[in-house]
């Protein structure tokens, strides 16, 4: 990771890591919730960021204490990376569908922002999916 890599603000304030397919906006709605964000371009270079594989940045975020936020809800279904999961501890947030416009991304996680806030203050490895309705937890 770059030596940029760190949260945008306070170190108090939790961070998500945004995977390639969560738009920045996402982000910057978070701010609203006093969470941090940081995109893989910001933590990787915009280069590598389009090519790093998923294991690698899982194990960054559990690494650096963030909540990841991806689209890829395959993830808990590929051994290797939901061993990267269990091995390295970490939390991520997966949205139920790839195809939700950012606004529907949006509103789903302020809907459900204490359970993401309960999300952040859990530890150890966990996979959960979003949705309109319900959060589910697959690991």
């Amino acid at each position: 990771m770059s030596a940029a890599s760190g949260s945008r603000g306070s170190r108090n304030r939790p961070t998500v890591l945004l995977d390639r397919c969560v738009p920045e906006g996402i982000g910057r709605a978070l701010n609203h919730f006093d969470i941090d964000y940081v995109t893989l371009a910001d933590a990787y270079g915009a280069d590598r960021a389009q090519n790093i594989d998923d294991v690698d940045w899982i194990k960054d975020s559990a690494g650096y204490g963030w909540i990841a936020l991806t689209q890829n809800f395959k993830i808990p279904r590929v051994a290797h990376e939901a061993d990267a999961i269990r091995d390295s501890g970490a939390r991520v947030l997966c949205y139920h569908r790839a195809n939700l416009t950012k606004e529907a991304k949006a509103l789903i996680l302020g809907r459900h922002m204490l359970a993401v806030r309960r999300v952040i203050d859990h530890r150890g490895a966990a996979f959960w999916r979003i949705s309109t309705r319900n959060i589910l937890r697959d690991i």
